[in-house]
């Protein structure tokens, strides 16, 4: 489930709101300020609930439907550095214990300038997020699942060809991680 699906979920409750109460709705939805975790979506659930036009099991089951879908939703948050250095490369880290960082007892030549090294092979680690460069907004924002159909772009940035034997590039979706080696 996407967010836009979500949303469209979420509407198909709210029109059931009689028209006083979609009236407040969509006033308070016109002032809202969003700061996390208080945005958009909690509020209309809240409201909804308060209605009682959903039940609390709803919620659980639109919650559970929405979390499995997004379950790489998080790492749109992540700050550049943090997603691409830190995460990518401990994420690789996790998938095979084999790879390691590099240090000089290691690699005696070793002065920083790639990731990983694996039976002596020097590899750049580089990870990107599949985003709607159409959106306005943060990276979350726009985040998109792997089978969406807007146009996408991912940014793999300082690739440096001198520097290692081999890249590993990591795309993710909300929904699913992709691996190149090259």
């Amino acid at each position: 489930m996407t967010r836009k699906e979500l949303r469209e979920y979420l509407n198909n409750f709210i029109t059931s709101l009689n028209e006083h109460n979609r009236n407040i709705l969509n006033a308070r939805l016109n002032g809202l300020l969003s700061v996390f975790p208080f945005n958009e979506y909690e509020y209309i659930l809240m409201f909804l609930l308060d209605r009682k036009v959903i039940e609390f099991e709803e919620y659980e089951r639109l919650r559970k439907n929405y979390v499995s879908s997004n379950k790489y939703l998080e790492l749109f948050s992540l700050a550049p550095r943090i997603f691409g250095q830190v995460w990518g490369e401990q994420h690789i880290k996790d998938l095979d214990s084999r790879f390691q960082k590099p240090d000089t007892t290691i690699d005696p030549n070793y002065d920083g300038e790639y990731d990983l090294i694996l039976n002596g092979i020097k590899i750049e680690v580089k990870a990107s997020r599949a985003i709607n460069k159409n959106i306005q907004g943060g990276l979350v924002s726009k985040a998109l699942s792997k089978n969406s159909d807007e146009p996408f772009w991912m940014n793999f940035q300082q690739l440096k060809l001198d520097i290692c034997d081999v890249f590993i590039f990591i795309g993710v979706w909300t929904d699913q991680i992709n691996y190149w080696v090259l």
